[in-house]
């Protein structure tokens, strides 16, 4: 739901606050005491109601509440009181004119798949209800009909209990399945309930038996069976059988390799291997084992664990062998784009996106990653297009969440950006990645205190990583201390920024704010190889790139990315004309 009261609109679904096309920053406590009064105007509104809408069980003082108040106020502009008032001894009444609109930016039916619950006797099973969870999210998303949020953000909910529901509702979700798998030896059983929201209703329950060999049939016809439900109100399409395992001993490899992959740590990707080997000598050749490998190789890229690039090229091998079983694998276009985006051939890698995308429109990858090369490229109204898409479907995940702001900083709006790295912080805040993006967008807008913490946290926490000495290097570059900016570019770390954008990118900006113009021209060179032709952003709005703008080899790396960049808006104007 939108709000609009006075010049500020109020989006429920996106727990945002913003006047005039720009977000207004706003802690979550006080966006809620403030959507609990829009849904109220004109009506007092007790302490005690607010208190139980916001806090619920949580005993907090009226302090926390009259803090949130005065935070409202300040950023509504509300210093005589006058919009939110006090009425003594009663509460606070909203006196503003207020008007409300569903949002229209997704209309199709969406669905919720929370994580299947594991119910095993005398056994671990979790990893098949995680792997049945994903398996019906995949299958689902392919309707294109539906909006199914993505599997990142459904794993977030995992133990949630209760609160699920509500969480629900904000997502604007109309449908949630959820259910339990037992497993017992060989033996599966599967128990699952679709609701809806609207109503509160179970709209369909059914229980599924079999053995772990037999799980992808239960998961295809979970899918089948759900889509044919909600068919009357999407007209939902045919699903597509995947590769099936005829050996149950295949299933479980693979159930226990995404679930090891996905734990983003170096043991878990040789775990992941090691089970997915074995499921290949079981089975032969198959796609969706394949799929599972090269992304657990490409995922080592991406961790920063392939210097010599010995992992990239067997994802690379895991692709041409998915293609040689199916030439039009969804599976396959999305590992080769992978395998490109990581080995730093980034105008390569935007075809097999695309080609993911439509036969796969909704998943978040594909969608974060293209949309990533679109904002390179300086197609930025693309970019936005894609990553609202991704947060559409994926919005509990925390880095897609900084991803808009990406946008505003290669149009050099470094301020627009702020709020977008905020929140990818608060929600991950122990995240290096998320801590280093908050120091970078600090350090744009000049709050060198501030930048001079998050440094500080990246050097205690994450002492050593690459992010670190980037971090360091930037920090220095900034504040005009250039020997110590030279020592935090270690050698490790130019060899890791070889197919890296952003690390060549930022070693371009470090090197540049001191004082080192060939080595920082050497690297913008090597960003420009990579694929970054954003030539606005270049040549007009980054503005750590100063001291080189005014050297012959600048000019002539500038003439190359404009007549790219020309051409490829011109194709894409051309393209969405047609």
């Amino acid at each position: 739901m939108i709000y609009r009261f006075g010049k500020f609109v109020v989006d429920t679904l996106r727990a945002e606050v913003s006047s005039a096309g720009k977000e207004v920053p706003l802690r979550r406590q006080s966006f809620d005491v403030l959507v609990h009064l829009l849904q109220r105007p004109n009506r007092i509104v007790s302490k005690d109601e607010l208190l139980d809408a916001v806090w619920g069980n949580k005993v907090v003082t009226d302090g926390a509440l009259k803090h949130c108040l005065m935070e409202i106020r300040a950023v509504i502009g509300d210093r005589d009181r006058k919009v939110i008032r006090t009425v003594a001894r009663r509460g606070y009444i909203l006196e503003a004119p207020v008007t409300k609109e569903s949002v229209a930016a997704d209309d199709r039916v969406s669905i919720l798949v929370l994580p299947i619950k594991d119910q095993s006797i005398d056994v671990n099973g979790e990893y098949i209800g995680d792997g049945l969870t994903e398996e019906i999210i995949t299958e689902l998303s392919k309707v294109r009909s539906l909006r199914v949020i993505a599997r990142a953000s459904a794993m977030r909910l995992k133990g949630a209990g209760i609160a699920v529901q509500e969480i629900a509702k904000g997502l604007g979700v109309d449908f949630i399945l959820d259910g339990s798998v037992r497993k017992w030896g060989d033996r599966l059983r599967v128990i699952l309930q679709l609701r809806d929201l609207g109503s509160d209703d179970a709209r369909w329950g059914e229980h599924y038996g079999g053995t772990l060999g037999d799980l992808f049939e239960i998961q295809d016809d979970i899918a089948r069976s759900v889509a044919r439900e909600l068919a009357m109100h999407v007209g939902a399409g045919e699903l597509r059988n995947g590769d099936q395992f005829e050996d149950p001993r295949a299933v479980e490899s693979y159930l226990r390799a995404r679930y090891e992959t996905l734990k983003f740590s170096k043991d878990g990707l040789q775990q992941a291997e090691r089970h997915l080997a074995n499921g290949l000598d079981l089975t032969g050749p198959n796609a969706r084992l394949l799929g599972a490998l090269g992304y657990a190789y490409a995922k080592y890229s991406e961790l920063g664990l392939d210097p010599t690039g010995e992992y990239i090229a067997r994802a690379s091998e895991c692709a041409e062998k998915i293609f040689e079983l199916d030439p039009h694998s969804s599976r396959g276009w999305l590992l080769l784009a992978m395998v490109r985006f990581f080995s730093g051939e980034l105008r390569a890698a935007r075809e097999p996106f695309e080609r993911s995308l439509d036969a796969f429109p909704a998943d978040p990858d594909a969608l974060l990653l293209l949309g990533y090369l679109c904002a390179l490229r300086g197609q930025n109204e693309r970019a936005a297009q894609l990553f609202n898409e991704c947060l559409d479907v994926d919005p509990l995940t925390p880095v897609n969440h900084c991803m808009p702001g990406f946008v505003a900083v290669m149009e050099g709006r470094y301020a627009d950006a702020l709020p977008y790295y905020r929140r990818f912080l608060e929600m991950d805040p122990k995240n290096p990645f998320a801590v280093w993006t908050w120091n970078y967008v600090l350090l744009r807008n000049g709050r060198i205190d501030e930048a001079s913490e998050a440094v500080r946290k990246l050097n205690s926490e994450h002492a050593g990583s690459f992010l670190a000495q980037l971090g360091t290097a930037l920090f220095h570059g900034v504040c005009a201390e250039p020997e110590a900016a030279r020592r935090a570019v270690t050698d490790e770390l130019r060899a890791a920024a070889r197919n890296s954008e952003l690390f060549s990118r930022e070693l371009t900006h470090c090197l540049a704010l001191s004082g080192e113009t060939e080595d920082a021209l050497n690297w913008l060179e090597n960003t420009v190889r990579i694929g970054n032709i954003n030539y606005p952003f270049w040549s007009q709005h980054d503005t750590w790139v100063n001291s080189i703008r005014s050297h012959g080899r600048f000019d002539a790396i500038m003439r190359d990315v404009k007549r790219e960049w020309l051409s490829t808006t011109s194709a894409s104007c051309s393209a969405t004309a047609a």
